[in-house]
């Protein structure tokens, strides 16, 4: 799996297959994504090789935990986060990002109670209205 950010100052490659992949509707992930949600999968830290220098902003996410989000610092583009709630081995990669988006198939979405009404999801997604335990 390969992807970049808007400007291509910024690319990575994945060795691994998704551990995971889902949506998060968190106020967060809303208005970082300047959409109605954020799509994002998961991955061994290992397996995640970037290219290019990344900038950092951390913030309290809705488990309470710090999140680290890394972003081109030219285009803006979200490439990955790294949350305390997670195994600290596990980043979560940005699935707009991808050069092939079709590589990955989101079966969850978390903070759903924070969904705008306009923002829908395919019905084989299973809804959490906040983070699973």
């Amino acid at each position: 799996m390969t992807g970049r950010c808007l400007c291509g100052q910024v690319s990575y490659r994945i060795d691994a297959a998704p551990l995971y992949a889902g949506h998060c509707f968190c106020t967060d992930c809303r208005r970082v994504s300047g959409s109605g949600h954020m799509t994002a999968f998961g991955v061994a830290k290992a397996a995640l090789h970037i290219e290019g220098e990344l900038a950092f902003y951390r913030s309290t996410g809705g488990s309470g935990k710090i999140v680290t989000r890394a972003f081109c610092p030219t285009c803006g583009s979200l490439i990955s986060s790294q949350s305390e709630a997670r195994p600290p081995d596990i980043v979560n990669v940005t699935a707009g990002t991808l050069d092939d988006p079709s590589l990955v198939k989101p079966s969850f979405a978390v903070f759903c109670r924070s969904r705008a009404p306009w923002d829908a999801l395919a019905d084989d997604v299973v809804e959490y209205q906040a983070l699973p335990a």
